[in-house]
């Protein structure tokens, strides 16, 4: 993304690398490219923690809104989301592969503070 910025956080128990985030910014947008726990460190806030430090960080950039894709069948994330502020703002049809599935577009606005 030219003129963009993108930057990545990760998340790290005793075990070894618990989850990641990876996200970018550009013009006032920011997009969470990736969000990712291991199947061993879910269900311990370690998703919600890396969300809300990428969110964190977005605001310092002074992005005013954050995009993101999710798989229509992960209903664990768009809980998660949704309780971050994600609104629904359209769907992108066959988006994923392995297997092929529709994406969920979210969005939510960002506020420095």
């Amino acid at each position: 993304m030219e003129g963009g910025w993108s930057f990545g956080l990760v998340a790290e128990t005793d075990e070894g690398v618990a989850g990641y985030l990876i996200a970018r910014e550009a013009a006032g947008t920011g997009e969470i490219l990736n969000l990712a726990v291991a199947p061993e460190a879910r269900r311990g806030g370690i998703a919600w923690r890396l969300l809300q430090a990428g969110l964190a960080t977005l605001a310092t950039r002074r992005v005013e809104e954050v995009f993101l894709e999710v798989r229509a069948s992960n209903l664990a994330a768009q809980a998660l989301y949704r309780r971050a502020g994600f609104r629904p703002v359209g769907q992108r049809a066959a988006y994923y592969r392995s297997p092929r599935e529709d994406a969920l577009v979210l969005r939510r606005e960002v506020t420095a503070g």
